[in-house]
């Protein structure tokens, strides 16, 4: 499949709604990202990046009490901020368009089951060969009811799902990381995976916060 479907384009008509009227998919939860990214970034020499699903923006205007900087003046570059559901982002990037570092942070999650080949494909389309491209998701039970049919997305998926979906679908040409948040008896569980070009096998990489 490479074209939206029904459901696809009645989701994102729906997050269109839910934006206008509502002070979430704020896009602050890339937030918490920053030091892994700038990781990232340094280590594959990353010079571009869009963000796929960006919610309204607001991560790019949070100062870090920390160093003083913003995200993009911490990564060093502008980045591309696209929302189909957001009509200030709504702009598709331009045909042909590659960025080194593909930012899609708890958007796949609310994205119909039927659509996600396509959708994760296009995020491999969209990524500089060679380079990097950077999922989050959250796992377990969502408390949003913003969108209809939740059990036509992968709500609830575990992380061995969404590697599963990813491995599938991303290009053997570029490196990706997968960073899966779950809220546990005994706290918040954070893992990040990553398969490198020509592999399709998915080590764990970090938990917890403490590097492997």
């Amino acid at each position: 499949m490479t074209e939206p479907t029904a459901a696809y384009r009645k989701a994102v008509a729906e997050a269109t709604a839910h934006h206008a009227k509502s002070k979430t998919y704020s896009g602050k939860f890339l937030r918490p990202h920053k030091p892994w990214l700038l990781e990232i970034i340094g280590r594959h020499n990353i010079a571009s990046a869009i963000d796929y699903g960006c919610g309204k923006g607001a991560q790019y205007d949070w100062v870090d009490p920390e160093d003083g900087q913003t995200l993009e003046q911490a990564f060093g570059f502008p980045v591309y901020k696209f929302d189909p559901a957001w009509p200030p982002y709504a702009k598709e990037p331009e045909a042909g368009a590659k960025f080194d570092l593909v930012l899609c942070t708890h958007v796949l999650g609310s994205i119909p089951i039927t659509d996600l080949p396509w959708v994760i494909a296009r995020l491999g389309d969209l990524c500089t060969r060679g380079k990097v491209i950077y999922v989050a998701e959250k796992l377990g039970p969502v408390q949003k009811t913003a969108l209809s049919a939740p059990q036509d997305r992968p709500v609830g998926w575990t992380s061995a799902q969404w590697r599963e979906a990813l491995g599938a679908h991303l290009p053997a040409h570029c490196h990706a990381y997968l960073s899966t948040r779950d809220a546990t008896p005994d706290g918040v569980l954070t893992q990040r995976w990553r398969f490198g070009p020509g592999k399709r096998d998915w080590p764990l990489v970090w938990t917890s916060g403490v590097s492997q």
